[in-house]
């Protein structure tokens, strides 16, 4: 568990949030963090379903280390490019460039 504990603070850090502001996101106690993070304590399903639903993390790297710490980092991007390129084909067929 002690590796858990490490990712738990490392996307806790990526996310650039306190310990407090973490746990308000997770609805638990600063010190249920503290204790995650720790390797006091593992996070509960509903935890890791928070974390998975409200952040986007995922949880394959959470529990094993295995991916990238978010689950549509990649999705999104292609996602902004592929609106973009529609709005501005859009725009072209409208003769606004």
């Amino acid at each position: 568990m002690n590796n858990l504990g490490k990712r738990i603070r490392n996307l806790r850090k990526h996310l650039a949030k306190s310990q407090e502001e973490f746990a308000n996101e997770l609805g638990v106690t600063k010190q249920a963090v503290s204790n995650m993070e720790n390797s006091k304590s593992a996070p509960s399903i509903s935890v890791l379903y928070k974390m998975s639903t409200n952040m986007n993390i995922n949880l394959n790297y959470v529990i094993s280390g295995i991916g990238d710490i978010f689950l549509t980092q990649d999705k999104t991007n292609k996602l902004k490019e592929s609106l973009l390129k529609e709005f501005e084909s859009m725009l072209k067929s409208r003769g606004i460039e």
